[in-house]
């Protein structure tokens, strides 16, 4: 494959990094015996970058191509000047976004990984800031064929949402670097946090001289340089153990210190709970959400645990499970609820998404409908019939499940309160139990502090 570093006088030269030959589309004609046919081909996670994968400074631009914006690319030039001036020790990635986009939505952001698809990254990108007026998807499409590029292949990457994973990728990169806002430069994982329209070249090279020393530094600990990138992600998480005050609203009142979060001893029994992410996922220790199978508002809760596990996707796997206190009027049909979750998780599939098992679909649509009913009670058998019905589970299957499960739930209860819970909600990170707590910004820096370097998992084992 031929590559090529383009550079327009008119266009954004920060903009061409590694460019790819644009590959044909299929012939239409049958092959004659010993033709060399081309295939389309693309990557769809390619990333835009230039210079060396082990390079010592990994500069990233977050940025989202927009039109009527030509008063940026002077500030991207000058990154790409910088990596021209050391070429050995920079790699400049450029994380196409959509949030900040001009138009809103999709389609530039897929356009322009279209265009590096098909080595026209700089001429497109330059094209479309130089644009004074928002722009339909049609004249995007013109404006990509003027720049040099196969309108129908840019079409289809429209049609397609091609780039979506590369692109929501790029979102959650900009969040774990806790980034704010597009365009926004970072050095080696730290920000620039001045505007870019007020950096001057001097402002890079210092912050390049700056994340080059922390990269020997780095280096001298024993990280090998094609490592640096991950060395430099773990080192921003946060590794100290938040103060976790607990005054959120329980099921029960808890004796004791809101600041005293015991450990579930012995740990608590995960197998056949609703779960979500993958099972391999990096963090041995997953993160239990604790809740009543009818509370509604726990569906926010698993709404905001699915943020953080989006921003540490592939590192975190968080799971579902039924407490409620079993003296209560409705205790029978809250084992009911929670023993058709745990048919679900048996039953179901999950072919819209692979991240969520069956159980946890289901029970987020069950939170789902008692929300809707607004305080209404629903009848337990209506309630699994409907989730049934929305999920296309067999009713017949289900009923001889929730037979062979029954008082599973309270089972499960039991163990769970010889492992020292004692309220719902209440949510278990790292084996410690922090009852009524609900702050995803609290819950997110506990996720943090597991993940960070020589404490993953030790709490579970020493109660840090």
């Amino acid at each position: 494959m031929k590559l090529r570093l383009g550079a327009l006088a008119c266009s954004l030269a920060a903009f061409a990094p590694v460019s790819a030959p644009a590959s044909a589309a299929p012939s239409q004609a049958a092959p004659v015996k010993g033709e060399v046919v081309r295939v389309e081909h693309y990557d769809p996670q390619a990333v835009p970058a230039r210079g060396p994968q082990n390079a010592m400074v990994t500069v990233e631009l977050f940025f989202a191509p927009s039109v009527n914006n030509a008063v940026r690319l002077p500030a991207y030039r000058q990154l790409e000047a910088l990596a021209a001036k050391h070429p050995t020790r920079v790699r400049l990635i450029y994380r196409v976004m959509q949030r900040t986009a001009q138009p809103p939505g999709p389609q530039l952001p897929t356009l322009a990984l279209e265009a590096y698809a098909q080595g026209k990254f700089d001429e497109f990108v330059a094209v479309i800031h130089a644009q004074r007026l928002t722009m339909t998807r049609d004249q995007m499409i013109e404006a990509g064929r003027k720049a040099g590029l196969d309108p129908i292949r840019l079409d289809k990457a429209i049609t397609e949402d091609r780039y979506r994973d590369v692109i929501v990728a790029n979102e959650r990169r900009l969040e774990r670097l806790r980034g704010t806002t597009a365009p926004m430069v970072f050095f080696n994982d730290k920000p620039m946090r001045t505007s870019l329209s007020s950096l001057s070249e001097g402002d890079y090279e210092n912050a390049y001289a700056e994340a080059y020393e922390r990269a020997r530094d780095m280096i001298d600990r024993g990280i090998e340089p094609k490592n640096l990138p991950a060395a430099f992600d773990a080192e921003i998480l946060q590794s100290l153990q938040p103060v976790v005050i607990t005054t959120g609203p329980t099921d029960d009142e808890l004796e004791g210190d809101s600041t005293d979060h015991p450990l579930a001893n012995p740990p608590l029994q995960l197998a056949g709970l609703p779960s979500l992410g993958k099972p391999d996922a990096g963090a041995p220790v997953p993160i239990v959400i604790v809740c009543r199978p009818n509370a509604a508002d726990c569906l926010q809760q698993l709404r905001s645990i699915r943020n953080v596990h989006n921003t540490y996707r592939g590192e975190i796997r968080i799971v579902w499970a039924p407490w409620f206190e079993v003296a209560r009027e409705d205790a029978a049909e809250l084992a009911m609820l929670g023993d058709a979750a745990l048919c679900g998780e048996l039953l179901g599939s999950s072919p819209d998404d692979l991240d969520t098992s069956p159980g946890w679909q289901w029970v987020t649509e069950t939170y789902a409908q008692i929300q809707k009913a607004h305080g209404r009670r629903i009848p337990p058998e209506k309630l699994i019939e409907d989730v049934a019905a929305r999920l296309h589970l067999s009713t017949k299957a289900l009923s001889a499940c929730r037979a062979r499960m029954a008082n599973a739930t309270l089972d499960w209860i039991a163990s769970a309160r010889h492992a020292g819970v004692g309220s719902s909600p209440a949510i278990v990170i790292g084996g410690r139990i922090y009852h009524g707590l609900t702050d995803p910004t609290i819950v997110q820096q506990l996720v943090e502090a597991e993940l960070a370097p020589g404490v993953l998992g030790r709490c579970a084992t020493t109660g840090c």
